[in-house]
């Protein structure tokens, strides 16, 4: 519960922050920067052995690695021309919904995209597992005036210490345990569409 409240607060200053971000004297008219490409997104997680997935067994009974993901992105160009965009990004995911769960993550990332369409993105992600990295690649496809983003994320496996208290009987003390765990890896496939501006 701790770790959605935090998730919630996040996601309302993200908000706050992307309506106070202001465009860069490159971007004073709609001609003059990349395409803005904001809008719905809806994927797909997978989740690879480790302490998360581990998690998701024993507290929900998830039973594959793979869960789908509905969300939005946001996004602010801060800088640059008609050849690249300096990007900064808010992406809110919730995933689970076809297990009947409610996943939130949410991540900030900072990148750049390309007139050819291709982009780029680092940045923190936050969800349910934990603060984590996540990377990012991406083309978009243009169907007519229909932007079709298409995008990879990777957020890596980390190390984590599990701590525990176990109670032996013949000193009656309590004994911790530490133990070193991987988060497990998660790779995220997501596909969106947003109306061309220009």
């Amino acid at each position: 519960m701790k770790k959605l409240l935090i998730i919630l607060i996040s996601l309302s200053f993200m908000e706050n922050l992307f309506s106070q971000i202001q465009y860069s004297s490159f971007n004073s008219t709609n001609n003059s920067f990349i395409e803005n490409l904001s809008g719905p997104r809806i994927g797909f997680t997978i989740i690879s052995n480790g302490d998360l997935k581990d998690g998701l067994v024993d507290e929900f009974g998830l039973t594959t690695n793979i869960i789908t993901q509905f969300g939005y992105q946001f996004e602010k160009q801060i800088m640059g021309d008609d050849n690249i965009a300096g990007l900064v990004e808010g992406i809110a995911f919730i995933g689970g919904l076809e297990h009947g769960l409610f996943l939130p993550s949410l991540s900030g990332m900072f990148g750049a995209r390309f007139s050819s369409g291709y982009e780029f993105a680092i940045g923190p992600n936050l969800s349910l597992g934990g603060a984590g990295l996540v990377l990012a690649v991406g083309k978009t496809i243009e169907a007519g005036n229909i932007n079709i983003p298409i995008n990879f994320a990777w957020v890596p496996s980390t190390s984590r210490q599990n701590t525990s208290s176990i109670y032996d009987f013949e000193t009656g003390l309590y004994i911790e345990e530490i133990e070193t765990v991987r988060t497990g890896n998660r790779f995220t496939f997501t596909i969106g569409f947003n109306f061309s501006t220009r």
